[in-house]
């Protein structure tokens, strides 16, 4: 009866678009809605859109994603591992356009010199957790998400449980040293994972699929040698980058064709080149 009420409740809420096949519902609404009827904001995010109601905050999304594509991204779990440039950047423009549930893994916290690219940083987080400011930006961002927070950097033994219980792994690591082992156990529990790698002004993006090609051959140096350290980090090619592997990411989601299976993307930023080889 419950399921009924909060049904006609939502209908009672919505608006009838003229040129649209769909009804729409603010998210003040829905989210006064679910706390009526007791439901999570998540859940009641589902509910309207199976109802074929979409919440406003998604109305732009159309029609490049249909119904049936956001109602995949509401059910989706990413997992998220760096909460840095890229990874802030990617948890911005998936969590705005509608993935449902995120992991998110970082361990570090935020200095000074991060602020020229990393959008979760600001003066008041300096010292702040990354994971903790990461969970605080998508609740202001988009209350209809679920995220779960580890804000630790992640061995080997901590990662199986984890990225058994997602849809998808996006790699945005800073350095080197952990990308082989994310990249391993990510085909153990077959799934693809989305990496990104920056520095300077240049940047690149693949997909991994298991048995798949990976671009492990770019992956030179150690964490205090490699590239980026060198030649530092641009917010120019970081939100190119990331925005690449929200896309990926989107497609994927939707059942939609990875344009970076088995090939890597190259970036420059300063120079507006872009290369896609194969792998």
């Amino acid at each position: 009866m419950k399921k009924k009420s909060f049904h006609s409740e939502l209908r009672n809420n919505s608006d009838e678009l003229s040129d649209k096949p769909f009804q729409t519902i603010s998210s003040s609404l829905l989210l006064q809605t679910a706390d009526i009827f007791r439901l999570s904001p998540h859940q009641a995010q589902i509910q309207a859109l199976k109802a074929n109601i979409l919440p406003e905050r998604y109305l732009r999304n159309t029609p490049s994603l249909s119904m049936n594509k956001q109602i995949l991204l509401a059910e989706s779990r990413v997992f998220l591992i760096g909460l840095g440039g890229l990874g802030g950047y990617i948890l911005e423009i998936l969590a705005r356009t509608g993935v449902g549930e995120f992991i998110l893994a970082d361990g570090d916290h935020f200095e000074e010199s991060n602020l020229n690219r990393q959008i979760l940083g600001t003066t008041e987080s300096i010292g702040q957790s990354k994971a903790f400011e990461a969970e605080k930006r998508i609740k202001s961002v988009n209350p209809f998400c679920n995220a779960r927070i580890i804000p630790e950097f992640l061995d080997h033994s901590a990662l199986p449980a984890l990225i058994q219980s997602t849809d998808l792994v996006i790699d945005a690591l800073g350095g080197i040293k952990f990308r082989p082992t994310l990249l391993d156990q990510a085909s153990k529990a077959d799934l693809p994972l989305i990496t990104g790698f920056v520095a300077g002004t240049t940047g690149l993006a693949s997909t991994v699929y298991p048995q798949g090609k990976s671009p492990s051959a770019f992956w030179q140096g150690d964490d205090l040698q490699g590239a980026e350290n060198i030649l530092g980090n641009m917010a120019t090619i970081v939100s190119m980058i990331a925005t690449i592997q929200a896309s990926e990411a989107i497609r994927i989601i939707t059942q939609g064709t990875p344009r970076l299976r088995d090939k890597v993307l190259v970036a420059d930023s300063e120079n507006l080149t872009f290369e896609l080889l194969e792998l």
